[in-house]
């Protein structure tokens, strides 16, 4: 036996130990198996994160893993109940080992109470709850920070005594090890001749341990670095946390026998502890909850055809197994009884959704198949009709024959109960929308027959894997989803699942640049020589990157970063908690895996892989904008007359209006159809089906974008459609004779090469993949196939496996697209029918996103549809569709803003002040209204903000008069509500007849005064964008009547991290400017929010731009002029504008970015002689200046003359001189022409490139 098997590490803490611990598993499980060590434990502070991953590392590398965990204990029986009782309760350290799958459970069930009933400061548990957890577990006496180790430093042997019995009361002298230490610590030398005394005492093993905290000696320094980025911390800090030594590393037997020569057997008990444990993780088991059918369920149940379900199953299964040369089965009735459990629930179930989607009686079209008849005596249709139960008896049988039985009717529990409650479901995401059984279930909404979707794609018996169904609910609900599945199931049996963010390449490089006292811009310098690639690692940046390698040569602290960092990337930094994933389990959770707290929700100790591997049930409950904007565009719908009962649902899939909205590219707020990319190939492609909206969802990505003109070209000439081979022509004419999808690829080899479906899916999957070994197999039987199949000749089979290999790579999953095209078509077809009601459910989807709104508050201008501020009397929570019964029936509808959107409004107040008017109508005037909501939500601060934002203007008093009588009104109301409540009258209330009064002010009531200025402008558009978020009444650019828009060079919504490194010029209103001060030398600089005509954009300052412009941004509201670079931070997901130059601007300065005007007009607008002398005369009576002006004359929509003017005539384009020459009536449209952007001043630490 090597020596080194006779050590093992019991004391381990990994890169999940955040922060502290600084050694990735894999690299500790490597690091190990090089020493030859048999066994090696993991013990991270309090948590088991790692646990599920580090056994399976360890197994991979021939090591015992030892599953355990360095707890928090409160020496106390109980914890305290109350923080500040917590505060004084201190807590230690204490290593246990799990011996084995009892000793497992109780360490999860142990660390988890630790995080969900105990935490404070950390996840600490009490001695009632160690003894309660201490079956299958081995403790030891610890580190320095344990109990008895802290007692012996204290010098109180007779504590540490008593905690030593205490100890081995409760695990027995066989499981409570006495552990030394020796890190070169003088403390820890100070107390081993006290621990060895106390093993003798006890009669108890002595191990020696290592607190190993990092894999190598040579990563200490990583780890001290580390140290500091955990507590922000600088390495030139003295008073700083830090390790006594440098001997915190995976050390060998022979390092460890010179440290412990002394006690030779504390090195190899460590081998008889390392043989107590043995711990199996049950990987592959299957714990998926069951469902358990309503008590007062009555239904009928179909034994005799559900068997024949079973039959096929067992005729399916038994082909796959005879193909692959393995023992046939078959079921005997205790089988069939246990398929029979929910199996004919199920069934049931189908049968019903059979008649409600396809109108097919399954009984009726066996009975009559039985008989030899036909349904309704019509050959077609009963075909079709035995077509549709052939599908769902197959697919049943598949279902039931792999064990899902149970998943698909939780699935269908928790879909049906939200649709009761109204709560929105999306028609299906992912593979699942090929299933036949989920679309009569109503667990998706595509019928996979109109779509040609393949139940193989979800679910077959060649590559059985469990079901995925991704489901998409309305953002509102989704929690109410998830909270009905934990109240259903058992909120023990529920939870959440784990996330852990790591260090990136760049994120690394920032980290250890900031406490190596760097400045922001030196760290920002340094990461920013990394490229630009996803998950690049520090090797092959270095590689990659002539410019790094150049810094890591002369850069002393530079390269020290760059190594230390090739230790700490991929290490783990934080936890989260996945967006939309939810572990359902059959049992408590902590009985298989181990739980913690995330936002207050429980949450999966490990991550979904070893989660899902341990056979728990994986669902992702997924919240989805679109579906709020689809429900609250019908619900605005069905306020319509005779829209009642309109149901997105039910509308026609070939609607002329949706198709005439794709052609014109109207897609703003369409889902997945609104980038500008997506709008050019809907009016390129003149999109005219749904069909061909899957098709466009599936191309326009990365990859399968090149397929795109191919497609187009094919859909308007059919002769150049590319069909591989005459076999698949139709096949691939569906898609213009490009395959776009995997289903295609599967059965192309279905047809070519004679596949099974399944089967085929096996092929597709490696073709994605491109695994070699199995490419070269699937290659043989597709050409061996080919021939028994079609007689096609080897090279003709290999040039179709080619071209089916290409477009796998790039083939996407129908499925997924079809169900995702629907919403779009959905969200179309509101858009083309309903746009005010559809709008106004947009809009509200976006508050609090004002670059969001103000983009689509254009696109409501687009679309003629006013958007209206709040109105006390008019306006509902959210954006509401109003009509004005005066206009005409295209002009009739506006958009009303919600009172709940109002910032320091809030939903309480909005709720209360709808309330009211509901139940007593609207309010008279401003009086009428505070008098009838006093009440404590609606208070003064949202008074004035109601009043700010416009809400009482149809009071007819100035915003600014009203917010001056706030205070008054508001105590004048209440003074009268006390004399009420007193008995006394006032004698207006007595005397005054409502129907004489001279003025609004109301009985008791002093008029509001109207003799002071008005409220300006600029403060009322202040006013609305600080509490709306964007301009009602106007905006300040308005005064730019368009100039602004040749002067911006960026398109409001464009995907602004494509534009990485490209320059910009932005004019807009400066809002929100924030000063701030850098960490190094305390130079000033600025952050804030750039509000264009038609966008919001966040604008830096750093200190050199500044610094020259700072009187620009010497407060909020003026308008500049911006110009700079975008920056796109790939690891941060982070795109900054960096402003290098900001200029004052006003609408009279714009005129000098204006170099060219171009006017379009034509031979019949008007005679081109008045249109000069119109010109001539604009010129001759206005100011000179840098615009020259162009006539361009059309002769045909393509083609136009063009008249240039001489250099001297040249205006100076301002504002009022463009709205005149935008409304001649001769002048069609102008162009405009823009001076060139600064060249920007480039920081003199970058290099100038070659």
């Amino acid at each position: 036996m090597c020596k080194d098997k006779e050590f093992v590490h019991l004391h381990v803490h990994t890169d999940y130990s955040l922060l502290d611990g600084c050694s990735r598993v894999d690299r500790l499980c490597q690091r190990a198996e090089e020493l030859g060590m048999k066994a090696l434990s993991i013990t991270d502070h309090g948590v088991l994160f790692g646990l599920a991953s580090f056994f399976k590392q360890a197994k991979k590398y021939g090591i015992k893993p030892l599953l355990g965990c360095e707890i928090y204990l409160v020496y106390d029986d109980h914890l305290g109940a109350t923080n500040e009782e917590r505060a004084k309760q201190k807590s230690y350290h204490m290593g246990l080992l799990a011996r084995n799958f009892q000793g497992y459970q109780n360490l999860t069930r142990l660390v988890s109470k630790g995080h969900t009933e105990g935490f404070y400061r950390n996840p600490r548990v009490s001695l009632t709850d160690l003894y309660n957890h201490r079956e299958g577990l081995i403790a030891f006496s610890g580190c320095l920070a344990a109990v008895i180790p802290q007692f012996l430093m204290a010098g109180d042997y007779e504590s540490a005594r008593q905690a030593c019995g205490k100890f081995v009361d409760m695990f027995g002298k066989e499981f409570f090890i006495i552990e030394l230490m020796d890190h070169g610590l003088k403390e820890q030398q100070a107390i081993i001749p006290d621990l060895l005394k106390l093993a003798t005492e006890f009669d108890l093993k002595v191990v020696c341990t290592n607190d190993v905290h990092y894999v190598n000696a040579s990563d200490h320094q990583p780890h001290d670095s580390l140290l500091c980025i955990q507590t922000g911390s600088r390495l030139s800090e003295e008073n700083r946390l830090r390790y006594g030594s440098q001997q915190f590393y995976l050390k060998s037997r022979e390092e460890m026998e010179r440290v412990f020569k002394e006690r030779p057997d504390s090195l190899t008990n460590t081998t008889a502890v390392a043989e107590m444990c043995d711990v199996k993780l049950p990987f592959g088991e299957d714990h998926y909850p069951v469902y358990e059918k309503p008590a007062e369920l009555s239904y009928q149940p179909d034994p005799a055809n559900f068997d024949r379900v079973l039959d096929i199953y067992v005729e399916r299964k038994n082909t796959v197994l005879t193909r692959e040369g393995k023992e046939t089965i078959a079921l005997d009735e205790d089988a069939r009884e246990k398929f029979r459990s929910n199996g004919l629930y199920l069934f049931h179930l189908c049968k019903q959704g059979l008649q409600e989607r396809y109108g097919v009686n399954y009984d009726e079209v066996h009975q009559l198949e039985e008989l030899g008849k036909q349904l309704d005596g019509d050959a077609d249709k009963h075909a079709e009709a035995l077509k549709l139960c052939d599908q769902l008896d197959y697919e049943l049988a598949i279902i039931t024959g792999t064990g899902f039985v149970d998943y698909f009717l939780i699935v269908w529990d928790f879909i049906k109960w939200a649709r009761d409650r109204g709560i929105p479901v999306g028609p299906g995401r992912g593979s699942g929308a090929g299933c036949m059984v989920a679309y009569v279930l109503k667990i998706t909404d595509i019928d996979p027959f109109r779509f040609g979707l393949l139940f193989e794609r979800m679910l077959n018996l060649e590559r059985v894997s469990p079901p995925d169904f991704d489901v998409d609910f309305c953002m509102r609900r989704r929690d109410d989803v998830v909270n009905y599945v934990r109240d259903k199931y058992g909120r023990d049996r529920v939870a959440n699942i784990i996330t852990f963010g790591t260090f990136g390449a760049k994120m690394i490089v920032r980290d250890l640049a900031r406490i190596n006292d760097l400045t922001f811009a030196e760290g920002d310098k340094l990461a920013k020589m990394i490229p630009d690639e996803l998950n690049i690692s520090l090797d092959d940046a270095v590689a990659k990157s002539g410019e790094l390698q150049s810094e890591i040569k002369h850069n002393p602290i530079a390269k020290r970063i760059i190594e230390e960092g090739k230790v700490i990337e991929g290490m783990t930094r934080n936890t989260g908690k996945h967006a939309c994933g939810v572990i359902i389990a059959d049992q408590p959770i902590t009985n298989l895996i181990p739980v913690t707290l995330q936002e207050g929700d429980l949450t999966t100790q490990y991550p979904k892989g070893p989660s899902e591997d341990l056979g728990l049930l994986k669902m992702d409950f997924l919240g989805l904008k679109t579906l709020t904007v689809i429900s609250d565009a019908q619900e605005n719908v069905r306020q319509l007359p005779g829209q009642e009962d309109f149901d997105i649902e039910k509308v026609s899939l070939e609607d002329p209006a949706t198709f005439q909205l794709l052609k014109d590219a109207k897609t703003v707020g369409v889902f997945q159809l609104e980038s500008g990319g997506m709008q050019a190939l809907c009016r390129q492609l003149e999109t005219s089906s749904i069909d061909e909206i899957v098709a466009l969802i599936a191309l326009y990505r990365p990859g399968p974008m090149q397929f795109i003109p191919q497609y187009i070209k094919g859909k308007k000439d059919p002769s150049t459609m590319q069909v591989p081979h005459p076999l698949l022509k139709e096949l691939v004419e569906e898609t213009y004779g490009v395959l776009v999808y995997q289903e295609q690829v599967m059965q192309s080899a279905q047809i070519i090469a004679g596949y099974t479906l399944g089967g085929a899916d096996i092929l597709r999957r490696a073709m994605g993949k491109k695994i070699k070994e199995v490419m070269d197999a699937q290659k043989e039987i597709f050409i061996t196939g080919a021939k028994e199949t079609n007689n096609i000749d080897r090279r003709k089979a290999e040039e179709i496996f080619a071209i089916l290999e290409k477009f796998a790579q790039y083939g996407f999953n129908k499925s997924h697209s079809a169900a995702y095209a629907m919403l779009s078509y959905r969200t179309a077809y509101l858009k083309a029918n309903f746009p005010c009601q559809f709008m106004a459910a947009v809009l509200s989807s976006e508050l609090g996103n004002a670059d969001k709104v103000s983009h689509f508050i254009e696109e409501c201008e687009n679309l003629n549809i006013e958007v209206l501020g709040p109105d006390i009397n008019e306006s509902r929570l959210m954006f509401t569709p109003v009509k004005d019964e005066h206009k005409g029936d295209e002009a009739a509808w506006s958009i009303r803003f919600g009172l709940a959107a109002i910032k320091g409004v809030g939903d309480a107040a909005a709720r209360i002040i709808l309330a009211e008017r509901d139940k007593n109508g609207p309010f008279t005037d401003f009086h009428d209204f505070i008098t009838r909501t006093a009440d404590a939500a609606v208070n003064r601060r949202v008074v004035e903000c109601l009043v700010k934002t416009g809400a009482f203007d149809y009071c007819g008093v100035d915003r600014g008069h009203l917010l001056a009588a706030v205070e008054q009104v508001i105590n004048e109301v209440a003074d009268l509500a006390r004399d009420r409540e007193a008995g006394q009258a006032n004698m207006f209330d007595m005397l005054m007849d409502d129907s004489d009064g001279a003025d609004d002010s109301g009985p008791g009531h002093s008029a509001i005064r109207t003799d002071g200025p008005p409220m300006p402008m600029a403060e009322k558009l202040q006013y609305e964008k600080e509490l709306l978020g964007f301009y009602v009444s106007g905006h300040p650019m308005n005064e730019f009547h368009g100039l602004d828009d040749i002067i911006n060079n960026l398109i409001p919504g464009e995907d602004l991290k494509l534009c990485d490194r490209q320059s910009f010029r932005l004019c807009g209103v400066a809002l929100n400017i924030n000063k701030r001060l850098t960490r190094k030398d305390n130079r000033p600089w600025a952050f804030f929010t750039l509000a264009t005509r038609k966008a919001y954009y966040q604008i830096n300052a750093f200190p050199d731009a500044f610094e020259k412009y700072a009187q620009n941004l010497a407060e909020d509201g003026k308008i500049v002029l911006v110009e700079g670079e975008i920056r796109y931070d790939e690891e941060r997901g982070e795109t900054r504008l960096n402003a290098n130059y900001i200029g004052a601007m006003s609408a009279e300065s714009a005129a000098a970015y204006v170099t060219a005007a171009t006017l379009y007009t034509g031979t019949e607008d008007a005679p081109l002689a008045d249109l000069a002398r119109f010109l001539r005369e604009l010129v001759d009576t206005n100011e000179s200046g840098g615009t020259k002006l162009r006539l361009a004359v059309m002769v045909n929509e393509d083609e136009a003359l063009y008249f240039e003017s001489p250099d001297y005539v040249a205006c100076k384009l301002v504002p009022q001189l463009y709205e005149k020459l935008k409304k001649h009536p001769a002048v069609r449209r102008i162009e405009l022409d823009s001076r060139p952007l600064r060249e920007p001043e480039r920081p003199k630490w970058e290099r100038s490139k070659k």
